[in-house]
């Protein structure tokens, strides 16, 4: 009987590793999923303020509201063409927003994973 139990905890010191190692892959995927979903929301938001008010600022504040479970510090904004770009009747124009998120892995040899959003609106606003 103490054969059976000692061939029981040999087996279970083999596969503990790799079932480790999959619930670390499963929650860093997961984690990137929740980080794509949320920039690709954000940027959907900002691109339609900075449509229809034509305010880079007001987008970059629309961007941080909606980005909720993401550190808004590390979040890269690039709205595209610019309010100065846009000219004095911007009605047509399409405006990108493209964001940027560094996701921290959890081996350092792999670096930091990056995350991205867009979104492209016509705008709306009129003078």
């Amino acid at each position: 009987m103490s054969g059976e139990r000692g061939q029981a905890l040999v087996e279970f010191a083999l596969v503990l590793p790799v079932l480790l190692i999959l619930a670390l892959a499963i929650s860093e995927l997961s984690e990137l999923g929740v980080a794509r979903l949320a920039l690709t929301h954000a940027a959907a938001e900002g691109a339609r303020t900075v449509a229809l008010t034509n305010d880079d600022q007001l987008g970059r504040a629309s961007i941080a509201a909606a980005a909720a479970p993401l550190r808004i510090g590390a979040i890269q904004v690039s709205i595209d063409p610019p309010a100065e770009q846009r000219g004095s009747d911007p009605r047509g124009t399409l405006v990108f927003v493209h964001l940027r998120y560094s996701v921290a892995a959890p081996f350092a040899f792999v670096g930091p994973l990056i995350v991205r959003g867009e979104a492209a609106r016509s705008m709306e606003w009129t003078p």
